[in-house]
């Protein structure tokens, strides 16, 4: 008895390992019956016979078919296909077709019905066009059966071709294998006289393996299309580039249109070197109006007015413990004061306050730097400079509206949208380069030299975008469409450089700023030019502090403090009393060098912004570092893959 019970036990262990190797989720059967109409439509319909264990096939399957493939001559193609009908072990089965980017989806199942465990036959019913491919000596259908991405292996895969009555096949090929094979693990019959072909594969097909087949006939069993239906099939396939070269071209013409609008400076005048600013402009406003607004969220400007305040006596700067102090020394602000200057006073109102800039006090900065911005801002926006901020939003959803366009009616390939993605990094940069040239050319006189940004733009941009289309087509073996790319990098450079370019001065910013570049000039003369300036002042220690925070504003203050230093150099050789000139008295901290105290002085109103900046708050991170020739299988229509859900 115990020998049996062992025995009866171990035939139960068989055949429950056997149950567990025959219970694999897998294709048991695929067939395809293609019926090839006279007028090039095909009716196919797909028999598959799969296992289900509920593990990846839980509620149904799901079918995936190309739309496009690469025709004979290299062109991408653009298939129509309809579903007729889907049905499971004989009955309807309820269906979605979900469209993505060049391929369509069929989900059969539903969400809230699981299927009882083992074999089901569905079948897909489905018309598709534009899949015959017409040749000078014959035409011919290259169909890929079962597509070379499913998830499951195919036990059997067979396909029957039907071509329309009379017609018959003068030859007949076929693939197995994955993608690129040309593996011909298979076989085939020519029926009723070669107008049925039967082709079945010699073996079972693994993960991502499929099954081709070609076949030829005469010319004139399938009707070619028309002219006008070629123009329509043209228009098809090429909306995407028409709708994106129509709307480049018309975001182009509305940009050129808006900057003849508003984007035009007023006439320069005349600029001629001047050794006072203009009337009532501090040197924030003075950087303000140079810098058409504030840069780098103002501290160049807040550099300079801090200085300027100190030169006035309202404040003094020690430096003598590393880090810069700012204390304030009256209480009473003189009448010059300006609105931004009076807005950092009022962080400091009682004599004696102190500020010292570093990580501990960063956001009492801050704090500073937002009231003295927001002062400047509530006062003289739009007083100086138009932004016409409006037009360029205008602008960016037109292109956004091109975009969107191309995306929705272009059928653009993934890799056209992935590439397009990435293009826009080699475009922002061809963008600031070409807006750096354009700053430098802005005060240029003639509109040849104003628009030289944008043409510097349109040109590297090209070579730029030509270049990048060749190191992916080369690196990645992808190709993409070059044109929408060109598209896509277009807008991104139009957007970018009309940013700059669409902005102007108003009238009183044009004469303020012929005014402001006459300082400039005067603060980098040579010394000898400045001594045969009619008029101009003597340089002396006042002369040089009172202008040293205009010389900040504009950037200039190296070439300010040398042409000190120089003057300063011939005073003591020639024992003046300006020899005994050691520094200004509203800043403390390093010695200065007899001979270098405008360089030096200069070199630390220079670094004022870094240290600002540099004691700010640092940004808090919102997420997680840790988030984070000649024919091949699968080649041809048809195709695709599937899976279970």
């Amino acid at each position: 008895m115990r020998l049996l019970a062992r025995v009866l036990l171990l035939c139960l262990l068989a055949c429950g390992m056997a149950g567990g190797v025959n219970a694999a989720e897998e294709i048991r059967s695929f067939h395809a019956d293609i019926d090839v109409e006279a007028n090039g439509t095909l009716r196919v319909s797909e028999e598959i016979t799969v296992n289900v264990e509920g593990n990846r096939i839980s509620r149904g399957i799901f079918r995936d078919i190309p739309l496009r493939y690469d025709d004979a001559d290299g062109r991408m193609r653009q298939v129509g296909l309809d579903v007729v009908s889907v049905t499971r072990d004989g009955r309807d089965e309820p269906y979605t077709v979900e469209h993505g980017s060049g391929i369509v989806r069929i989900r059969i199942g539903d969400a809230d019905v699981f299927l009882p465990h083992g074999a089901h036959r569905y079948v897909i019913t489905y018309d598709t066009t534009r899949q015959v491919r017409f040749f000078d000596d014959h035409d011919e259908l290259y169909w890929n059966v079962t597509g070379n991405a499913w998830d499951f292996p195919i036990l059997a895969a067979t396909a029957e071709i039907r071509l329309p009555d009379g017609a018959e096949a003068t030859d007949v090929t076929y693939f197995t294998g994955p993608y690129g094979s040309t593996e011909r693990a298979a076989s085939a019959r020519r029926l009723d006289g070669g107008n049925r072909v039967v082709v079945e594969a010699d073996r079972r097909l693994g993960r991502r393996e499929g099954l081709t087949v070609a076949v030829a006939f005469p010319k004139g069993v399938v009707a070619p299309p028309s002219e006008a239906e070629k123009r329509m099939f043209w228009l098809q396939e090429n909306l995407g580039r028409i709708i994106g070269a129509f709307g480049l071209a018309l975001v182009l013409a509305y940009y050129f249109w808006a900057w003849n609008r508003v984007g035009r400076d007023p006439p320069a005048g005349v600029v001629v070197p001047r050794w006072t600013p203009p009337d009532g402009v501090s040197p924030a406003l003075v950087n303000y109006i140079d810098r058409r607004g504030f840069r780098g969220q103002g501290w160049d400007a807040f550099s300079a007015a801090m200085i300027n305040l100190a030169v006035k006596g309202q404040v003094e700067l020690d430096d003598l413990d590393g880090d810069l102090t700012i204390r304030r020394k009256e209480t009473s602000a003189p009448a010059d004061v300006s609105v931004g200057e009076a807005a950092i006073l009022g962080h400091l109102p009682r004599e004696g306050d102190e500020l010292t800039v570093n990580k501990a006090n960063g956001k009492r900065v801050q704090a500073a730097g937002l009231s003295f911005r927001s002062a400047i801002e509530k006062e003289h926006r739009n007083r100086y400079y138009h932004h016409n901020a409006g037009y360029i939003v205008a602008g960016a959803l037109l292109s956004l509206g091109v975009l969107a366009g191309m995306l929705v009616f272009g059928n653009l390939e993934p890799e056209t949208i992935a590439a397009g993605i990435g293009v826009t990094v080699p475009a922002v940069v061809i963008s600031v380069f070409a807006v750096s040239i354009g700053r430098r050319l802005r005060n240029a006189r003639s509109l040849a030299q104003r628009l030289m940004a944008v043409v510097a733009a349109a040109f590297v941009g090209l070579i730029g975008l030509t270049a990048l289309s060749g190191f992916i087509t080369v690196v990645f073996e992808t190709d993409f469409d070059t044109m929408i790319l060109a598209i896509i990098g277009g807008l991104v450079i139009a957007n970018l450089v009309f940013l700059f370019l669409m902005g102007a001065p108003t009238l009183l910013g044009r004469k303020m700023t012929d005014g402001i570049k006459g300082l400039e000039q005067y603060l980098t003369l040579a010394e000898k030019d400045r001594m045969n300036m009619q008029g101009a002042p003597q340089m002396s220690p006042r002369h040089f502090e009172t202008l040293l925070p205009y010389a900040v504003a504009l950037g200039v203050e190296k070439p300010w403090s040398r042409a000190f230093d120089a003057w300063l150099a011939a005073a003591i050789a020639s024992g003046t009393a300006a020899a005994a000139y050691a520094g200004p008295s509203w800043y403390h901290g390093r010695s200065f060098s007899p001979d270098r105290i405008g360089s030096s002085l200069g070199g630390i109103a220079g670094s004022l912004s870094n240290s600002f900046t540099a004691s700010l708050p640092a940004p808090k991170s919102s997420s997680s570092g840790f988030s984070g020739g000649g024919g091949f299988s699968g080649g041809g229509g048809g195709g695709g893959g599937g899976g279970g859900w």
